[in-house]
């Protein structure tokens, strides 16, 4: 074939194939020559870069592997899973393993979505122990990832309550089947089990809600404050936050933000002082940059809202019925309950929940996430530091797609 390149120097298939002899040879170095010179010709031939990767990784030659395959990975948009895993095995023999990690989940999750790498039968042979290699890898490095954001309360010496949260890793990352206390349940992110099942939690559980109540009814002016201002900017809606993943909503639902991603809004702060307070007073599910949300909605009426699910049953939602409000509906895992003026509610909204105005006048509420009563310190601020650890994880793989 040597022969041949001497009058045909540009013959493609006759470089890719000697690369490919010296690579079975174990000669690296050969290959690498014969697979560049091939490469020179067609910078865009991602087969070709694939195994110019694999030769310089044989070689050792990391930051060389590491460029030809992302040049392959950005060629196919991100989508060519083998590059993704030849990437990722490059940057875990590079000393890399959280970049590693991520490139090796997205490379699995995107081949399964396309119906591959479920087993030997829908993995090509030559990818099969590598792929395995990878599911072991994602296992057991996703799993220290998110577990080490909850030592610092396991090395508390007053800890020992963190069972429900360790069940709840173990549940998230499937190596547990843990099903919710009730089949309605779905939490968008994180299941804690042994909260118990009830959708509507009685009012009588929190200390501070007739005091709440007596508080929110006499920030009215506030809240049409609120809704003026909202009204003259043209802001309506919600601001989008990873733990409450938005929804379609009618187009008529008005939403101001008093709270968002845990900071106070503008309108809130210029507007709103005593419903902050308000606010303030109860366990708020304070999770850094991203909660608690708190808005006042506007529901006209016939308007029935999405059916919403609450990124974890460890949150409850507080709605509270506004002076002025007309009659509305809360339907909490199929169950309905009546929201008059005045009054106010507490539900689990891992049971999905929406809101119907079958009335004449506007349904105004003041919503709201809280703790589950059930909950410990402890366990809130397990939960805080591990839901963060899940989100930032995610946020870093969606990234990559």
């Amino acid at each position: 074939m040597q022969g041949v390149l001497s009058t045909e120097p540009e013959n493609m298939e006759i470089l890719r194939v000697l690369g490919h002899a010296a690579l079975a040879r174990g000669n690296a170095g050969a290959a690498i020559e014969w697979l560049n010179r091939a490469a020179a010709l067609d910078r865009n031939d991602i087969a070709l870069l694939l195994d110019l990767g694999v030769a310089y990784r044989i070689a050792e030659r990391m930051d060389a592997a590491r460029y030809v395959l992302e040049r392959a990975l950005e060629l196919s948009r991100g989508r060519d899973t083998t590059a993704r895993l030849l990437l990722a095995q490059v940057l875990e023999q590079d000393r890399r393993p959280e970049l590693a990690l991520l490139h090796y989940f997205r490379a699995i999750l995107d081949a399964q979505h396309a119906g591959r790498w479920l087993d030997d039968e829908t993995t090509e042979p030559g990818l099969r122990i590598l792929v395995r290699h990878a599911m072991a890898y994602v296992a057991h490095d996703r799993r220290a990832w998110l577990a080490a954001s909850l030592q610092p309360w396991r090395n508390d010496s007053s800890s020992g309550g963190l069972d429900r949260v360790e069940r709840s890793l173990a549940t998230y990352l499937r190596e547990r089947n843990d099903p919710p206390d009730d089949p309605r349940q779905r939490a968008g992110i994180l299941y804690v089990p042994g909260l118990g099942a009830t959708p509507v939690l009685e009012n009588a559980h929190f200390e501070w809600m007739s005091a709440l109540l007596t508080r929110v009814a006499s920030a009215t002016a506030e809240v049409e404050a609120c809704l003026r201002s909202a009204h003259a900017e043209g802001s309506a809606a919600a601001p989008f936050s990873p733990l409450q993943p938005p929804t379609a909503a009618p187009d008529d639902e008005r939403c101001v933000s008093l709270l968002a991603g845990g900071h106070v809004t503008d309108i809130a702060r210029l507007h709103a002082p005593q419903l902050l307070t308000c606010l303030a007073d109860t366990p708020l599910a304070k999770i850094p940059c991203y909660g608690p949300e708190a808005s006042i909605v506007c529901i006209p009426p016939g308007v029935r809202t999405p059916i919403r699910h609450g990124p974890s049953n460890a949150h409850c939602r507080v709605a509270i019925a506004l002076t002025g409000s007309g009659h509305g509906k809360i339907v909490v895992g199929g169950e309905t309950f009546a929201l008059q003026e005045g009054s106010g509610m507490v539900f689990d909204p891992s049971f999905g929940a929406t809101c119907f105005n079958p009335g004449e006048g506007e349904v105004r509420l003041l919503r709201f996430d809280i703790w589950h009563p059930r909950l410990s310190e402890l366990e809130r601020d397990a939960l805080t530091a591990l839901i963060l650890a899940i989100v930032d994880f995610d946020t870093r793989l969606q990234e990559l797609a």
